[in-house]
This record gives structure tokens, sequence and C-alpha cells, in this order.
């Protein structure tokens, strides 16, 4: 069964839980495994926006999830555009938001849309 969903978050620390929760919530019908990896990263992409998006504080990023047997996530955010690849972690704690994308999603990428750029993955199989 198809399901769609958009919502606006805050560009605030509590944006990857809202999201997550958003994702969980869309998961009838889709395996679990393609479920957790979808809520990890829902999260690493929505970090990713909170800390590197371009907005004033009653900005928002926008989220969209598909499920229909397997999950699609779109994050826009009007941030600077970057260039989409394979990523290796900085060093320190942070940088692992694409990398693990980039390991775990079935398929990924970074396009603008309007004046915002979208970051996407999709996990499980069509």
């Amino acid at each position: 069964m198809r399901s769609e969903v958009e919502l606006g978050l805050p560009r605030e620390p509590i944006a990857p839980a809202l999201a997550r929760a958003a994702v969980a919530a869309m998961g009838f019908g889709v395996p679990e495994a393609a479920m957790a990896d979808a809520q990890l990263l829902t999260s690493e992409v929505v970090s990713n926006a909170v800390t590197h998006a371009n907005l004033n504080p009653p900005g928002e990023i926008i989220l969209r999830v598909e499920t229909d047997g397997y999950v699609r996530v779109e994050v826009m955010d009007p941030g600077p555009p970057f260039e989409a690849g394979p990523r290796k972690p900085d060093s320190g704690s942070g940088g692992w938001g694409l990398f693990l994308v980039d390991a775990v999603a079935t398929s990924w990428g970074v396009e603008p849309e309007g004046g915002s750029r979208k970051v996407w993955f999709e996990v499980g199989t069509r």
C-alpha cells in the first residue's frame, strides 16, 4: 500500500528525532530491516540539514517520505549545493552522514528543487 507524507521540521536539535518518528509511522508493509535503515539514514540526512542549511530560525527543513514496500526519503533545505559522491568520514566524530547513506541506501542523490537542494535516498526494493 503506497503512502506519502510531507512535513516541515524546525532547524533545531529535535528535528532528527521528529523525522525518525515520521518515517517509523509510515512503516506498514515495509520490511523491518528496511525501516531500521531508513530511520538511521533519515537521522543522518536531517542532522546534516540542521547543521549545514542556511536557514534563519523560522526557516524549515522539508521532509518527504514515500513507502510502497520500500522507503524513499527526501530532505530539502536552502543550503549551498555540493558534489554528491561517496564520502570518507572526516577525522573526529563527525562526517559519517553521507558515508552511511552511500553504504546503506539502495540508491541516493543530491539535486536542486526550486531554490533548495534535495538529498534523497531509497532503501528496500521497489
